[in-house]
């Protein structure tokens, strides 16, 4: 199982993305691979996975993607959330 900071690091990179598809993908993949499997040793579950930041920065992405606008208060907190899981010590 990928670690959540490396979950974190692939979150920052796809901010660079221009391929919508391949974002989804990535996504699916942090979700199925980190953030589920972190989620259920934690005891959490869909709320957790909801909100999370990674997921705030994914979804930004994809609504980027498609000319969507999204609350970038928000999304300034989870950027800053994800970096500090990124840099974390290993």
């Amino acid at each position: 199982m990928p670690s959540l900071q490396h979950a974190a690091v692939v979150s920052l990179q796809i901010q660079d993305a221009v391929n919508l598809s391949a974002v989804v993908l990535e996504f699916n993949e942090v979700l199925r691979e980190t953030m589920w499997p972190e989620a259920r040793a934690r005891g959490l579950g869909t709320q957790w996975i909801n909100q999370h930041p990674i997921t705030t920065l994914f979804l930004d992405k994809l609504c980027d993607l498609n000319g969507i606008v999204t609350d970038s208060n928000k999304l300034a907190l989870a950027y800053a959330e994800v970096q500090a899981i990124a840099s974390e010590p290993a």
